[in-house]
């Protein structure tokens, strides 16, 4: 079961968490808790026969959704900021009082063996989404045509809303749902419940203002940079990664709901006053953003929306 009652004691208790943190987390939590309502749903219906579109399942294409904005967490560091601090605890390399804190790092201690671990996750990441990649999976590869078909997707949706093809936005559409849901196996829904749960714990532990304070940390994002400094890792992009991550899961979600109907709906897919346009946007502006900063160039100052494409 997902700690939501203990991570929103934690935020209740503390004002250092970003609140797009905040609200990406619960998004992706809602999202979750949808895909169950509705799988349990379809259960209670039994077999029941399906249009060809629901060769990709909106119930799974959910559970997707989340855990693309838990792959840009785990590229932020979360997670690992958590597993490294309670390591450092506990062998003493970290010399400090913790308070409230302890007991929450010592379940995650504790619990680290029932939960997906980093290779784990990384390998999952993958075969979904193309990167972060961890240890080759034997049962599956990396899926290296999403975040071509994701960009494809998010270019459509901003034409069609800009007056261009429906039709191209539904075909996009479609790409996307068939691409991720053959990448995803029917394990997705209980390591969304997992991962989900395990950055909750994470967010609890690393916003917590003891362990802040040990830290030197002012924010959580501090503390994720204050620990990677430990282990002389390079800085990361954090809000830019989960910016990304919002944006993507937004996507993924708007997917999920147009899916079961993409085939056989009439009328506009797209409209120009969508929120999923911004997400489009968004998605493209933050992808465009960590590819300069590999690239060591500088972020530009306009947006995708503002180049004319």
């Amino acid at each position: 079961m997902l700690h939501t009652n203990a991570l929103a004691l934690a935020l209740e208790a503390e004002t250092s968490v970003p609140l797009g943190l905040v609200r990406a987390v619960d998004d992706a939590e809602r999202l979750l808790l949808s895909a169950h309502a509705h799988a349990t749903m379809l259960a209670e219906l039994g077999d029941i026969e399906l249009p060809p579109a629901a060769r990709a399942d909106a119930t799974q294409i959910r559970a997707i959704a989340s855990l693309y904005l838990a792959s840009t967490l785990e590229m932020a560091g979360l997670i690992q900021a958590a597993d490294d601090f309670t390591r450092l605890m506990r062998t003493g390399a970290l010399d400090g009082e913790i308070g409230d804190a302890a007991p929450a790092v010592e379940r995650f201690w504790q619990s680290r063996d029932e939960r997906p671990n980093e290779a784990e996750r990384l390998s999952l990441f993958g075969r979904l989404f193309g990167a972060p990649t961890g240890p080759e999976d034997a049962s599956a590869r990396a899926n290296g045509e999403f975040e071509e078909l994701l960009l494809n997707l998010c270019d459509a949706i901003m034409k069609a809303a800009d007056g261009g093809s429906q039709g191209r936005a539904r075909q996009a559409v479609i790409q996307v749902a068939e691409n991720v849901s053959g990448a995803a196996s029917g394990m997705v829904l209980m390591l969304a419940r997992q991962i989900l749960d395990t950055l909750s714990q994470a967010i609890a532990i690393l916003n917590n203002g003891q362990v802040r304070t040990l830290l030197h940390a002012r924010t959580l994002w501090d503390a994720v940079g204050a620990i990677d400094r430990k282990f002389r890792r390079t800085p990361r992009p954090t809000l830019t990664l989960l910016r990304r991550g919002r944006a993507g899961m937004a996507v993924l979600a708007w997917l999920a709901e147009h899916v079961d109907t993409i085939e056989t709906a009439g009328g506009a897919l797209v409209q120009p006053n969508d929120p999923v346009v911004d997400s489009a946007v968004d998605w493209v502006d933050e992808t465009l953003s960590i590819v300069r900063g590999q690239n060591g160039a500088a972020p530009p100052s306009a947006s995708w929306r503002d180049l004319g494409n």
